[in-house]
């Protein structure tokens, strides 16, 4: 099974109502999902969730990988809560494999589109202030696909 849905937290103001959303979107409804393939009969095999880098927060040019700790703040905490939701398939005895992607980047949607429509309006500047760490991934290699025919 594939699980990887959550609230797009590229668009819009995070207000006390779209952070609820994001943290929802991922960690209850990944909590339910898990409980309810963990009442199954036979259940499945592997459950492969969406986590994200965000687990890591802000932590400037520290080089990171999967031994790292948590970071601090409002995504960091909901990323781990959302890891914790897979417990109840763990507990079943299903395999759980944890993605964390950064930003999935396409010109068809997300991120990218958004910063593309100024620059191809001819507005297009500077993104941010060139000291951010921003890490992403095309949505193709995401995805497995090869980019050529």
């Amino acid at each position: 099974m594939v699980h990887l849905a959550g609230e797009f937290i590229g668009a819009g103001r995070w207000n006390t109502a779209k952070k609820a959303r994001i943290c929802d979107s991922r960690v209850l409804r990944t909590r339910t999902l898990c409980q309810l393939i963990g009442q199954l009969d036979p259940p499945p095999r592997a459950l492969v969730c969406a986590s994200a880098v965000g687990f890591y927060g802000n932590r400037g040019d520290e080089v990171l990988d999967e031994r790292s700790s948590h970071g601090s703040g409002f995504l960091p905490q909901v990323t781990q809560d959302w890891e914790a939701a897979v417990q109840p398939a763990v507990e079943r005895g299903i395999r759980v494999a944890l993605l964390r992607f950064s930003m999935i980047l396409s010109p068809r949607g997300g991120a990218l589109a958004q910063m593309l429509r100024p620059f191809r309006a001819g507005l297009g500047g500077r993104v941010g202030s060139r000291r951010q760490y921003w890490s992403w991934i095309f949505l193709n290699d995401a995805l497995g696909q090869s980019t050529t025919p």
